[in-house]
C-alpha cells in the first residue's frame, strides 16, 4: 500500500475484501476531476478513477469536499453535516461483470484548490485502509 502523504503524489490504495488495490502503475498520472458548485442548488464534486490494473479499476465522487476531521460512524445513516461521503462507487474487473461498492466516509486531508491536490483516506462496507493523494 502506498503511505499516506500530501502532496500530489498520485498515489492511491485500498483493500477490498482484505485484498490489496493500488493505483500506481496503471494508467495516467491525474486520477482526479473537480467539478465546482456553478450555483447555491449544487456542491462540488471530485471525481477519483483509478485503474487499479490492466482490466480493473475503482471510480468515486466526493460530494462537497472540504478539507476536515470526521468521525467515523458504523452506519451511514447517523451521518452528520460535518462529514463527507464518497458516492457511486464502482468495481469495474475485467474478468467479472462491473460491481457497486457501498458508500462510505472519505476523511480529506488536504484539499488545496490552488495547487490542485486532494489527499485522504476512504473506508466503507467491503472498502479499507483507503488512502490517495492525487492532482486534479
Amino acid at each position: 500500500m502506498p503511505p499516506a502523504t500530501q502532496t500530489g503524489a498520485n498515489t492511491f490504495g485500498c483493500l477490498i475484501d482484505g485484498w490489496i488495490y493500488t493505483g500506481q502503475r496503471y494508467g495516467p498520472d491525474h486520477k482526479a476531476s473537480y467539478y465546482p458548485a456553478y450555483n447555491e442548488d449544487e456542491k462540488a464534486t471530485v471525481h477519483v478513477y483509478v485503474w487499479v490494473d490492466d482490466n480493473t479499476s475503482i471510480s468515486f465522487n466526493i460530494i462537497d469536499p472540504k478539507e476536515k476531521n470526521i468521525t467515523v460512524y458504523s452506519a451511514l445513516e447517523r451521518m452528520n453535516n460535518d462529514q463527507t461521503i464518497y458516492t457511486d462507487a464502482v468495481f469495474k474487473d475485467g474478468n467479472k461483470q462491473e460491481e457497486r461498492l457501498e458508500d462510505g466516509i472519505v476523511n480529506i486531508t488536504r484539499f488545496d484548490l490552488n495547487n490542485r491536490i486532494i489527499s485522504g483516506t476512504f473506508e466503507g462496507g467491503r472498502v479499507t485502509e483507503g488512502r490517495f493523494d492525487l492532482t486534479f
